[in-house]
Order: structure tokens, then sequence, then C-alpha cells
């Protein structure tokens, strides 16, 4: 897992002195235990300490003001002028960090336009609204910069980011029924950076509300807070992941509805369990509680009181009762090849979210052509892959994944737009050979936090170090697989070999799977793919025909196991050599 900022502090302080004379070079040691110069730009003087020996290593204080102290990262936001994501990106790389897995290139956005805005006129409808209805203080209004548009009939909650640049806006009408939109193509940033103090930073503490008015609610009662964009939406967390980068706590205070409960789990899952700690409230949201009358007392004692999330698979059955009754409910159809449905839930083969799925055939069967041509349906849905084929160069899988959208017309400028349109949703391991557990598993995690990924490819267990030939560990690895894909919601997709039959076989079962009879017994779904044999024989003794190459199916897909159901069957293909496609017969 990748360090914390309390444990690059820590690192840094145990350089103290090496840090000290890089960022402020015209300092001096002084008494072998204390660091001193004038101020932030290292200018003669002895009013900033900065403590190199000693209890409070790494703590510095300009004794001329009362706001220039802290630990190591928050001297070199200071010295450096930048916001603190910066600071703790620069010292990484000084002390030669590298994180686990590379944060990609961030993506563009737009500039919010201009329009035309004006302050809230203190007895406007607006303001009016805010304050009586709301109940919330003209300062508090202003300090988060809440506008009005005459033209769009609409209140305005504008975006900046830590260092004050403005890149997005919100809009709220007050006529019914409401109306809520952001500027098109701008960032999907978090409202409220503009009044997030340094004792944030310097607590290494945030809480993120769901609404811009229950941000505004939280720093009435005198805690600062950020609230999201854009209601249930979580591209926020990819685009503000460095900004967040500071904080090792975070209190999610969503609302207290089944949806917000809800998103609470995902956001969580996402930024990690390690640094979430969840508010519970009385009523809906914060800014209910502000009308009902709450007090920031009490807003102070549910901020002490929030619970981290539970340890997983410890529950009572008491706690069991909404997840039983949701599990009565008709569930929302999960992803399927087309040539896979049924009648959902009952019959046909579906990927259900919190499932493993075990892959096998013959060599030279067409397992990694099935899962390529699955990519291909998943991101045609824009549903985000993380794909571990270690078999095959990366370059290599993307050029006939792109020949599935784009069959013979794949060129240089089709090529380019088709990578950079599918690079957001498709994550690779950039491995051809093996890799660890850990390794691949932290990738994983990695990319269900960082990138929303909720289908995970390996292809294939062989490459998984020492697994091969020790069945225990096979168990073992499938069992982690399992808990991954619990935990976070995914499907996991792996490939096994089938071992060498002992004997002339046409359709292989699931018993010929290579390696630990636990491989079989923990995955949720067996799937085979193997060639027609049929067909087969007659291309070897070439007796096969073209009325028979065409009636004939190439491929096919056979369900060996399906926990949820039971239902099995055979489905019978027909393959596209040009375009690398499957369809049914």
């Amino acid at each position: 897992m990748d360090l914390s900022v309390a444990q690059i502090s820590e690192k840094l302080a145990a350089q103290a002195q090496t840090v000290c004379s890089f960022l402020l070079p015209g300092g001096k040691l002084v008494g072998g235990k204390e660091w001193v110069c004038g101020d932030i730009t290292g200018a003669p003087g002895e009013s900033l300490k900065v403590c190199v020996f000693g209890q409070y290593t790494g703590q510095w204080r300009d004794w001329s003001t009362d706001s220039d102290l802290g630990d190591l990262i928050d001297l070199w936001r200071c010295v450096r002028g930048c916001t603190q994501a910066q600071a703790i990106k620069q010292a990484k790389q000084w002390l030669g960090i590298v994180d686990s897995v590379q944060v990609r290139e961030q993506k563009s956005y737009a500039k919010p336009p201009s329009i035309k805005s004006a302050e809230l006129h203190a007895d406007g409808g607006a303001m009016k609204y805010l304050r009586e209805k709301r109940k919330l203080s003209e300062e508090i209004i202003c300090a988060f910069k809440i506008e009005g548009s005459a033209e769009k009939k609409a209140i305005i909650f504008p975006s900046y980011s830590p260092s004050g640049e403005l890149i997005n806006r919100s809009y709220r009408t007050l006529t019914q029924p409401k109306k809520v939109w952001q500027d098109t193509e701008c960032a999907p940033s978090l409202f409220g950076w503009q009044c997030l103090p340094q004792e944030s930073y310097t607590t290494r503490r945030v809480l993120i509300a769901e609404g811009q008015l229950d941000a505004a609610t939280w720093l009435q009662w005198g805690i600062p807070a950020l609230s999201l964009p854009n209601g249930t939406g979580k591209t926020w967390i990819d685009y503000e992941w460095e900004n967040l980068a500071p904080f090792d706590t975070i209190y999610i205070a969503f609302d207290q509805d089944p949806a917000g409960i809800k998103m609470t789990e995902e956001v969580i899952a996402r930024l990690g369990k390690h640094r979430c700690l969840i508010v519970v409230m009385p009523k809906k949201d914060a800014n209910d509680c502000l009308q009902a009358g709450y007090t920031s007392e009490d807003a102070k004692d549910w901020v002490k009181n929030a619970k981290a999330p539970k340890i997983r698979k410890l529950v009572t059955a008491a706690e069991m009762e909404s997840r039983f009754l949701a599990e009565l409910q008709h569930k929302e159809e999960a992803f399927t090849l087309p040539m896979f449905a049924g009648n959902w839930p009952h019959s046909g083969f579906y990927f259900r979210p919190g499932e493993v799925t075990l892959w096998g055939g013959f060599s030279h069967s067409g397992k990694s052509t099935m899962l390529n041509f699955m990519k291909s349906n998943l991101l045609a849905e824009h549903i985000r892959i993380f794909d571990a084929s270690l078999e095959m160069k990366v370059e290599v899988m993307l050029k006939k994944l792109a020949r599935i959208f784009l069959g013979e017309r794949l060129n240089h400028d089709n090529g380019v737009a088709f990578v950079r349109g599918v690079g957001e949703h498709l994550v690779y391991a950039d491995v051809v050979g093996s890799m660890g557990q850990d390794e691949i598993m932290e990738m994983m995690w990695f990319s269900f936090r960082r990138y929303g990924c909720t289908h995970f490819m390996i292809d294939s267990l062989m490459r998984i170090d020492a697994l091969e030939e020790d069945y225990p560990a096979q168990g073992k690895f499938c069992n982690r697989l399992q808990d991954f894909a619990k935990e976070t919601g995914s499907h996991v997709h792996l490939v096994a070999h089938l071992g060498k039959p002992s004997q002339i076989v046409d359709r292989p079962s699931m018993y010929s799977i290579k390696g630990s009879s636990l491989l079989v017994n923990n995955a949720d779904n067996v799937l085979l793919v193997c060639r027609n044999p049929d067909k087969e024989k007659l291309r070897k003794a070439m007796k096969l025909t073209d009325e028979q190459d065409k009636s004939m199916h190439d491929v096919e897909v056979i369900v060996e196991k399906q926990r949820e159901t039971g239902w099995l069957h055979t489905f019978k293909l027909k393959y596209d050599p040009i375009r690398h496609s499957y369809r049914k017969m």
C-alpha cells in the first residue's frame, strides 16, 4: 500500500537537517538541535526554527507570525509557495518514493464559460431562501462565494481548486420543479476548497458532505467541509485524487437515505477504509439538521463519534436486515455477452457483481480471444477494466482489441482515436511473464480505487509466481480473488489451463482443469472454451467443404458451473477471424 502523509512526514523528519539545508540553504545549524533562519525565504535572522534533533524533530515554527508552523511537509509548502498536494508530490520525488501504480496524466477539461453573475442581493429572493429556509448566515454564503444569475434564474455554486482557480460551477433554480446542472465539460471538482483552512491540512482531517448546502452548514457549525459536485457520480475521485492526498482522515457525511448509504460504501471502498470515518446524523442531511434546530455542539459530537467502516465478514443477523430485504428485491440485470443472455435471472449466463469466473480450455482453444471479445463489449457499455494478460504485450492486445472495433478500417488515425477514446476505461498490467500475488492484488486494489475498474482479468493462473505446481497456494489465491470480488462488488475473470487428457476427449469438463480442485470449488462460475470437435476432425482430414464451413459452428462455450442459478448450457458460436469477434449460430 502507498505511504500515508504521516509516513511521508516521518521519512522527511528522519533526514530533517538535510531537508532544511535543501529548502532553506540560507539557514544555519544552532546547538546541534535547530535549523535557524529569518523566515520561509531563508533570509538571515532567528525567528524561524526547525527542530532537527530530539523529541520534536521535523516540527517548525516562525515565531514572528501566528500561522507559520507545522511539520516538514507544511514547511515545504510554505517555502515553495505551492498547494499541500503539490508539496507532498515534490517531497515524495525528493525522497525517491515511487507509488505502486503511476497516476495517469490528468484529463483535460474545459474552463468555465464567462457568464453574467452577481453577488446575492441582501434582500433578494435567493438570499432570503438561503437565510430563512436553509438557515445559513450571510457570512457563510459569502465565504463560499455563492452568487446568482438573473439570466439563468439560478443560484450559482462556484468550485475552486485548492490554489484558488475557478474550475466549475453548479446551478440550482428556486422555482419548482427544481433543476440542477453544471457547466458542461468542466472538471468534476469538489466544492469548498476556498473555505478550507490551513488547520485542516495540519490535522490532516477533512469532511466531505453530499451537497453544497450541507458543506456550508458544516462550516457554519465550525467544521470546514467539502461537498460532491454532481450528486451520485464518482468521477470526482479520479480528478481530486492528488488533492485529497494530504488527508489521512476523511469524514464521510453523506445523506442518511439508502442512496447515500450505498454511495458512502462505494466512496469508502475507493478512497480506502483505512482513512475514512462515517458520520451519522439524526436527519437526512446536515442542512435538514440545521433547520431542525441542531447546533454546532451536536455536529461536533457526530464527528467525534464517527465510526470506522465495519470489519469485513463480521455481522449479526440484525445488521443483515437491509441486505436481506435487498436480496428479496428484483435485481438489475448483470452484464453478459449478447449470445449468453437468457431469461434473467433464471436462465442464461451472467457475469454478476461480486463473483469469480474460472475460464478454461486446451491450448489454442480461443480463451484469450474470447476474453478480448468480451473486453470490447464491456468497453461498449462504458465499463472499466483491469487487464493482466501476462502472456502478451500490451500493445499487441490493444491492436487485437482495436481490430474488433474497427476491422479493416484500423489505421494510424483511427487507432489513435481508439486508444484515446478507451484509455480511461482500460488499465493494463504492463508485464509479460510472471507476477507475484501481492503485486497483482495491489494493482487490482489501486485500479478499483483510482480508476473505478469493475471487471478484472487475469490470464493466466500459471503466470502467478509459485502457483503452477503448488495446489494449496492456488486455493488460497482463489480465496483472495473471492474476497476482492465480494468486497468491491467487482467481477474477476481467471484463466486456467487444462491438463493433458489421458485419452482422446472431444469436449473438456471442469474436471479437466489443471491444478487444485479448490480452483473449481472456490469459483462461482466455470466456463470452458473449445473448438467444434466435429468441424476440427473434418478440417484435419481435409474433408471440410465450404458449405460445412459456413453451416457449422466454430467455437463452443460450455457453462460447467453457475453457482447463483445452477443453469448450465453450451453456446455454439461462429468466429470472425478478421475482427476477432463471435456471434451466435
